[in-house]
């Protein structure tokens, strides 16, 4: 049996290693085989493979680009758009009119209460105004009753000593500072009991009515046939959501007991974490935009504002609570929710820019590839300000270029056309394989 040379060996080991990498090569430029893989080489792509990875193109030109910062934050409801709904006073539930879900407009009737100590309260209230129309009438007599006495002391002070005895002239004095003394007092009276009504008044009133932010007047006070005086209407404080409902029919309610929860979702508070390091560029930005993004909706873009920069650090964290306000009409954003955050720091209003997304980073390389002809040529390029969105080119593109900004990494998947290059491969001796 003959041996086999240590040369050979090697040969047919190459050979083994190097057929899988000829077969792998794929025929995504013109429909030939391709070889070694190199990634200054021209790219041509066919129709099929373009359409497969989304290739897409535009032309360099002038355009804004910002120095941004990249954080993190989760979404929450504004604590002034968030309302508990309560009833001042112990009673029993009656109707609940709205439902977990539900949309409420300002004012709209949420709960009703039967409450025994809003009865009790509105019975004082009468008695109350029963007194203050007493008291009135009473102050008036007492005034006329003083006019009089002083009229009278008048009289006999000009009828003189010598017409009128002055113990009499006396008494009568007397009895007109008396008389003016007792008006004074039941004027005094009168004044306390008034207010004293009108303190009990705005108490039944909130408690009949729980209006936040809203005026309402004293005919609400008055007992009618649709509104007992023993019922305690709880509203919506503003337009919103319910997001929460305890309350059920036949309930007794305490004082203070959470019923039922709206919220205003048209407008979230995202709070992040600023790390130490970053805070001065923050303090110092010249612009107030916040974008946001959310992994759940990857269409969606918002705008927001930072609201506040916490002067005090975590710290185990070393960062800055940081608050930001976004507008949230067609409700994208829920409490709970995380996002991406962009902070715009600053922005160079004229710049050669590219989309982000056409820029490559390959180690410490940055570089897109122009369109040239039917081929796409590797463009080394040197970056500038960017942001999620673009990137300021400082040299290597010019305004009108055509550029890949869409499927640039994909094209560094791709092997340039090279015929000879599976002939090189295979060791001398070895047929290449036929294609089939």
């Amino acid at each position: 049996m003959r041996s086999i040379r240590p040369s050979t060996c090697f040969l047919l080991v190459v050979a083994i290693f190097a057929w899988p990498l000829a077969l792998r090569a794929h025929e995504g430029h013109g429909g030939k085989e391709v070889g070694a893989f190199d990634l200054d080489a021209p790219r041509q792509v066919s129709p099929e493979t373009a359409a497969h990875i989304g290739l897409k193109t535009a032309e360099v030109d002038f355009g804004p680009v910002e120095d941004t910062l990249a954080l993190s934050g989760f979404v929450r409801a504004v604590p002034d758009r968030h309302w508990t709904i309560s009833t001042r006073t112990a009673g029993k539930v009656i109707a609940v009119h709205k439902q977990v879900g539900d949309t409420v407009r300002r004012g709209e009737l949420l709960v009703e209460i039967d409450s025994p100590e809003l009865a009790k309260l509105m019975l004082d209230v009468v008695r109350g105004e029963g007194r203050i129309e007493q008291l009135r009438v009473e102050a008036k007599n007492a005034d006329e009753t003083a006019l009089l006495a002083e009229a009278e002391l008048r009289r006999v002070e000009a009828a003189g000593e010598s017409a009128v005895p002055l113990n009499v002239i006396s008494e009568r004095r007397a009895a007109a500072l008396r008389a003016r003394g007792e008006a004074r007092l039941k004027a005094v009276d009168l004044e306390v009991t008034v207010k004293e009504v009108a303190v009990l008044k705005q108490q039944a009133l909130r408690w009949s009515r729980d209006v936040v932010g809203a005026e309402a007047d004293s005919k609400s006070l008055e007992p009618s046939e649709s509104q007992p005086v023993n019922l305690l209407r709880l509203v919506a404080p503003a337009d919103g959501v319910v997001v929460e409902r305890s309350a059920q029919p036949g309930q007794w309610a305490t004082a203070g007991e959470p019923l039922m929860a709206v919220a205003d979702h048209s407008v979230m508070q995202i709070e992040g974490e600023l790390p130490e390091s970053l805070i001065s560029r923050v303090v110092s930005r010249s612009s107030d935009a916040v974008r946001v993004r959310t992994p759940a909706d990857p269409k969606y873009l918002g705008a927001g504002r930072i609201k506040f920069i916490s002067p005090v650090l975590d710290q185990v964290k070393r960062t800055a609570h940081v608050l930001i306000e976004t507008p949230n009409e067609i409700g994208t954003l829920r409490s709970g929710m995380f996002v991406d955050l962009t902070i715009v720091l600053r922005e160079e209003k004229t710049a050669v820019v590219v989309p982000a997304s056409a820029v490559v980073q390959y180690g410490p390389m940055h570089f897109v590839f122009i369109k040239s002809g039917e081929f796409f040529k590797k463009q080394d390029i040197t970056p500038g300000l960017s942001n999620d969105q673009a990137v300021e080119v400082l040299a290597g593109l010019a305004p009108g270029d055509v550029v890949v900004t869409q499927g640039a990494y994909s094209l560094t998947q791709l092997r340039p056309k090279a015929p000879t290059a599976l002939a090189m491969a295979t060791p001398a001796g070895i047929a290449a394989p036929r294609k089939p």
